[in-house]
């Protein structure tokens, strides 16, 4: 193993100095003493020989500074980092090697420099070929520091190197010659695989890094410890002999680039002009084109709307309809509501394979807000009884206006308590007829065996006399439609009080035309766009509808309007 720092080898301590020093003192202590008193001196100053043997084992590390210490000559594999006071064992026993890691050091590369004088060129190691097989001069300092002390003391031999007063390496030190072949040889690897014309201009910041990497490659192959901080380019030239030609080209490549920049400046500048002036045209082209899209699509949506509405056949039912079949299975007839519970019980039947009208869709009317009875109204947050629209297709072909037939429903009809009724009983005729519910006649024949099993109270006044509604279903007259309700003992009813019924509803209807308020809007809207100076006003349904024009005789209402279907 190599001694770090050059030179032969040399103890600590002087031992022979320092055994001669404490002869000649015991032998003074032993004069004064005596005989007696030699055995006591001599044990003190060996005493006092080994405090000061021990205390000289103490060293000290700042910051930055780092240790590697030797037991018997060998190095122990990891240093003393810690900054502050240490103790090793003293000569001849360890020694320890003290030394600034962080320190960053310099190599040049090509030239010498010198304080107050102009950089000294040395071609040896700045001339090298490139890729292209042209000479090339380069200059480069390199950077460096510590990075693993150990190796960096003790796993190179290095001759060292005299490069003069801004850098002399001691022998043993890898930094030395080492670096400086490493580097050359690095440099001159990364030269030779580019050309000229990158060397010199093109790729100078690649050349720096790939040199950094190989170099680095190459140290750490060696164990040397030495970190490569940066490597940086001084003066990339062609030979003196060819600078000026060399010179004209650089400065044509120059001019190129030159060139390139203004004239991409210049594209910057036109392009987005012109792409400006064009969204100036683009936008409001696009903006015409939304508008009339936009208008087509409205008109359409108009007309379709209008379409639907007249060609709506529905018909509102005239009583609240319930769940027949319970397909959904809940047992609540509010609840899955469907075509099956709308029965088709009388219409034409031209060609012997079923009615000729089918029912085609059930729409609940004021639907979420909505109850089915007129006591849950007044009792929750419905606002309005629900109401069902139901509507009609035919089996094949088209519908005929004005075409009879008959369903069947089950349905609750709101009724009011009549006036003067006392203790009971009273009659309330139904809005519809009923019909058989429950077949209790066995002939499966709605229109018969109709009685007062067959409607039943639902929802009513509770006076709370007895529990229970207050009314309950008397008698039924098949013949007049006229239910009688008895009133529960002890109850005593108001007039106008709300409760609810529930049979089996026979409403006898015909094919509707278009609504009368989707013709006569329909008609006036036509009328408007032919003559632009009438004004309208649409009035109730239930009122005709009227033309207002204007003139000098005054107003003149005139009644319009289709006749009602």
């Amino acid at each position: 193993m190599y001694q770090p720092g050059g030179g032969p080898s040399r103890p600590e301590l002087d031992f022979e100095q320092i055994l001669a020093k404490i002869r000649d003192g015991i032998g003074r202590i032993s004069q004064r003493l005596g005989g007696g008193g030699v055995g006591l001196a001599a044990a003190l100053i060996v005493g006092l020989i080994v405090v000061i043997w021990v205390a000289t084992g103490l060293y000290q590390t700042s910051p930055g500074e780092q240790a590697v210490l030797r037991l018997f000559g060998n190095a122990q594999d990891t240093p003393v980092i810690q900054n502050g006071l240490h103790w090793w064992w003293p000569g001849p026993i360890g020694k320890k090697d003290v030394v600034r890691t962080d320190l960053v050091r310099r190599l040049e590369l090509g030239f010498r420099s010198g304080e107050g004088v102009a950089d000294t060129p040395v071609p040896v190691e700045a001339q090298m070929i490139s890729g292209d097989l042209n000479i090339i001069d380069v200059q480069m300092v390199v950077q460096y520091d510590i990075k693993d002390l150990t190796s960096f003391l003790f796993r190179v031999d290095d001759p060292g190197e005299d490069a003069g007063p801004e850098r002399t390496i001691a022998p043993g030190r890898p930094d030395g010659r080492t670096l400086k072949d490493a580097t050359e040889a690095a440099l001159r690897l990364v030269v030779g695989q580019r050309s000229l014309a990158e060397v010199l201009a093109e790729e100078r910041v690649n050349l720096e890094i790939d040199t950094r990497e190989k170099l680095q490659e190459i140290l750490d192959g060696y164990n040397t410890g030495i970190n490569i901080v940066s490597v940086q380019l001084q003066k990339v030239e062609a030979p003196s002999e060819v600078q000026a030609a060399f010179n004209d080209v650089l400065q044509a490549r120059q001019d190129k680039v030159t060139a390139t920049n203004q004239a991409q400046a210049y594209e910057n500048q036109v392009i987005p002009e012109a792409r400006g002036q064009a969204e100036q045209i683009i936008q409001p082209a696009e903006a015409f084109k939304r508008a009339r899209i936009e208008r087509a699509q409205g008109e359409a949506d108009q007309f379709l709307s209008i379409l639907a509405q007249f060609n709506d056949r529905s018909i509102t039912l005239a009583n609240v309809l319930q769940d027949t079949d319970n397909a959904d299975g809940d047992d609540d007839p509010t609840t899955g509501i469907g075509l099956l519970d709308v029965s088709m019980i009388s219409a034409p039947d031209l060609d012997g394979d079923g009615f000729d009208i089918l029912v085609s869709g059930i729409t609940v009317l004021g639907a979420p807000g909505c109850a089915f009875t007129a006591n849950e109204v007044l009792t929750t947050a419905a606002t309005q009884t629900c109401g069902f629209s139901t509507s009609f297709a035919a089996q094949t072909g088209k519908l005929t206006i004005g075409e009879a037939f008959s369903i069947a429903y089950l349905g609750n009809e709101d009724l009011e308590i009549p006036q003067f009724v006392g203790a009971g009983p009273f009659s309330v005729r139904l809005v519809n007829k009923a019909l058989d519910t429950d077949n209790a006649d066995g002939d499966n024949d709605p229109a018969t065996g109709i009685s007062a099993a067959d409607i039943t109270v639902v929802d009513g006044p509770d006076g709370g006399e007895a529990s229970g509604v207050d009314i309950s279903v008397l008698g039924f007259d098949p013949s007049t439609n006229i239910v009688t309700f008895s009133v529960q003992s002890g109850e005593t009813l108001q007039a106008g009080d709300q409760f609810t019924v529930q049979y089996l509803n026979l409403e006898n209807l015909a094919v509707p035309a278009t609504s009368l308020v989707t013709q006569e809007r329909l008609f006036l809207e036509a009328m408007e766009d032919i003559l632009p100076s009438i004004n309208k006003i649409i009035v109730s349904p239930d009122a005709n509808t009227v033309l207002i024009l204007g003139g000098q005789g005054g107003i003149v209402p005139v009644p319009l309007g289709p006749a009602t279907p």
